[in-house]
């Protein structure tokens, strides 16, 4: 082989290798940035659809069918939601709020949570279960991807069809998640599974089991 042929073949081998060494040090840069934390977070605005996220065996039966009305009021002084914030940054937080009604949100999934507990009635002088939003928090914790933290606080009490009182307590239902950062299918994910949590404490209260049985008889 001639020396002139020789020099070819290696310019040829380094021209071919020049652009896999630019593609994959680009490669590496993308990878790099897509991984790094933001500086900061912005407002994200939540509509909340209530859909089931814990399991259907969770919701305990209850012995009696005694719920004719699920009332639902929103008693929060903070309408807001909560907050997001980036991990290790001095950046301040980023409000988070519901784009759509709240109570009406807890309405639905207490009327599902008590439909699969059995608990609804069709009957006139059926209790009516009133729900009081105290609280509701989230947190979202961004790094290169995000912790999600959901909290709701919810007074309940069961009554007669003649508004006398047959039982109260207080709810709370806490999820977590980890997902997109800013997503609103991860938020919504974690409200509807802590509104899950809530309702599933009630169900498996004795004392409003007790209650629900008695609570359409006469005073």
């Amino acid at each position: 082989m001639s020396a002139d042929r020789a020099i070819f073949m290696e310019e040829d081998y380094d021209t071919r290798e020049v652009p896999m060494r630019t593609s994959a040090a680009m490669t590496a840069i993308i990878l790099l940035t897509a991984c790094r934390a933001p500086n900061s977070v912005g407002p994200v605005s939540v509509p909340l659809k209530y859909k089931l996220m814990a399991s259907a065996g969770e919701f305990a039966a209850t012995p009696c069918a005694g719920v004719s009305n699920v009332r639902v009021s929103d008693s929060r002084a903070d309408k807001k939601l909560g907050t997001r914030f980036v991990e290790g940054k001095a950046a301040p937080a980023a409000v988070v709020t519901a784009a759509s009604d709240v109570a009406e949100w807890v309405q639905t999934g207490a009327l599902e949570a008590l439909k699969r507990a059995g608990a609804t009635s069709t009957k006139s002088n059926a209790a009516t279960l009133n729900l009081s939003i105290d609280s509701i928090v989230t947190s979202e914790n961004v790094l290169h991807r995000s912790g999600y933290e959901g909290r709701i606080v919810i007074s309940a009490e069961l009554s007669r069809s003649n508004g006398a009182s047959c039982w109260k307590e207080r709810l709370e239902g806490f999820s977590e998640n980890y997902g997109y950062s800013g997503s609103v299918e991860n938020y919504q994910e974690t409200l509807n599974h802590a509104l899950d949590r809530a309702m599933i404490r009630m169900l498996n209260s004795p004392e409003f089991k007790k209650a629900i049985c008695s609570c359409n008889s006469p005073v």
